[in-house]
């Protein structure tokens, strides 16, 4: 908000100059454990990283179609089907007072194309088809990749492509130097407490349009009463992850709400090497036995999104096909799927991590209750670590990373993903891989339309995630700010650079 900070004449008790500070104080739900921004994939990321990094490709975030402008690059041209040459922009100045070059892109990229562990999750959503980033000189850097990649401009405008300071991390080892975020952004970090603060302020040194705020901190406060009795305290100018039914108590003289139905699926991840639910049989009897329909009238107030396939309207056309009706309710079928694979009681283990998904616990108790009609003994457990040797399910979600099939498929069910290398997405169907390869790599659009369309059938088959719903979820803040969502961006992401909102308070 805006706040009056008032000098005054050491001694005198003289007024001699007033300036209006403008400070937005956010209250998050999650946060992180570090600002590296390789290694920060998630939802609870999202809206602090958007704001220090910078890509080399940028996003117009409310373009649709989705459409690219120049970043850290200038210019960018396919020189060969593998290469990408960059041009940089000049006098790039980073948080940590150097000057972005090549070695810098080269650092940032080069440790998450070549998989160093801390950067295993990331490499598997967006970077398995990259290879190298090689200098050809100081502002000039060439891509390679593995094999033609038709998403080349929707990887490097992902934040996970964002640059860092390779001085930087050549000072210190990675576990201090991820807790002080440089970047190139409008704004930069000046404090940050893993799981709890960032503080950033405007970067006087930013190389285009300066930063329209002084200062925002994002403070963790984790309890949904907290952070809606915050707001209304005026402790808070911003509030995230409030769900529909405290719509009521922010209605007060000087608040407003947004809503938003996130292009984003609460999903649980049904483990396919670890019995009972190995057998795709099971796998399918969970998924028949859950009434979508149910959670979100009971939890989101009918207001939440029952998904009928694995895709979204903001692919737009061609990519979205409106007529898909492939999810279903039906627990009779699931009984009968259940005795023919031989289940007998045997326990389903699901493990959830402690506060992070919205609802999350309610709908595994709903969840729980459902699948007990149909005779399967589900055990709850919310905990620190997921024991990937024994769960069954392990809730998750899965966002759209980017406006296209592939920007909540790829990023999450391909092989390479973190549930693929973990061995809890092992799809078996013969046609899974090749299908696959079309859809990711393929130029022609029906030929990609066709070969998504059959992903989605096969995956059915190999049932191997339940989607639950697209989460309807609220923001409340003061009256005078003003943000449209980013539609060319992942869920989550705040708009707080220039030209992307307004704050008149």
């Amino acid at each position: 908000m805006y706040r009056m900070l008032i000098a005054t004449a050491l001694g005198l008790g003289l007024l001699t100059s007033t300036v209006a500070a403008k400070e937005l104080r956010i209250a998050v739900s999650t946060h992180i454990s570090n600002m590296d921004v390789q290694d920060q994939t998630g939802n609870n990321g999202a809206p602090m990283m958007y704001q220090p990094y910078e890509t080399l490709i940028e996003r117009d975030s409310f373009s649709s179609p989705l459409t690219f402008k120049p970043g850290l690059a200038t210019e960018w041209t396919q020189i060969e089907p593998t290469v990408w040459e960059l041009k940089l922009r000049e006098n790039v100045k980073m948080h940590d007072g150097t000057t972005m070059d090549a070695y810098d892109v080269e650092f940032s990229l080069d440790r998450v194309f070549n998989k160093e562990p801390e950067f295993a999750s990331a490499w598997g959503r967006w970077f398995y088809n990259f290879k190298d980033a090689e200098v050809v000189d100081p502002m000039t850097v060439r891509i390679h990749t593995i094999k033609e990649d038709p998403l080349f401009e929707v990887m490097m405008s992902a934040r996970t492509s964002g640059i860092t300071s390779k001085e930087h991390y050549d000072s210190m080892t990675w576990e201090d130097a991820s807790q002080i975020a440089i970047g190139t952004g409008q704004y930069r970090v000046t404090e940050f407490v893993a799981r709890d603060l960032a503080v950033m302020e405007r970067f006087d040194d930013y190389w285009g349009e300066p930063a329209p705020l002084d200062k925002i901190t994002f403070k963790y406060v984790k309890e949904v009463a907290s952070r809606v009795t915050g707001l209304v305290n005026g402790e808070f100018d911003l509030v995230t992850n409030i769900p529909p039914d405290q719509e009521a108590a922010m209605q007060q003289p000087g608040l407003k709400i947004k809503g938003v139905t996130w292009p984003m699926f609460h999903v649980w991840i049904i483990a396919q090497n670890n019995e009972p639910t190995d057998d795709p049989r099971v796998r399918k009897a969970l998924r028949l036995c859950t009434d979508r329909q149910a959670l979100v009238d009971g939890l989101w107030g009918g207001k939440a999104h029952v998904p009928m396939a694995h895709q979204f309207s903001e692919y737009g056309e061609p990519y979205y096909m409106p007529g898909l009706d492939l999810i279903k309710f039906d627990p009779e079928q699931g009984k009968a799927l259940l005795a023919e694979a031989g289940y007998n009681g045997e326990t389903v283990l699901a493990q959830f991590p402690r506060s992070y998904y919205l609802y999350g616990d309610l709908a595994a108790q709903v969840i729980q209750q459902q699948w007990a009609e149909c005779g399967v003994n589900l055990e709850l457990e919310e905990v620190d670590s997921i024991d990937y040797d024994i769960v069954n399910v392990r809730a998750w979600s899965n966002p759209m990373y980017y406006p296209d099939p592939l920007g909540a498929m790829d990023t999450h069910w391909s092989i390479y993903s973190w549930v693929g290398q973990r061995n809890l997405w092992t799809p078996t169907h013969p046609d899974w891989a090749p299908t696959y390869e079309t859809a990711r790599f393929s130029t022609d659009v029906q030929a990609r339309k066709d070969a998504y369309l059959r992903l989605l059938e096969i995956s059915e088959d190999e049932s191997g995630w339940l989607l639950m719903y697209e989460p309807h979820e609220l923001y409340g803040m003061v009256e005078g700010l003003e943000f449209e969502i980013p539609i060319a961006q992942r869920p989550y992401v705040l708009p707080l650079r220039a030209g992307e909102f307004t704050f008149d308070n």
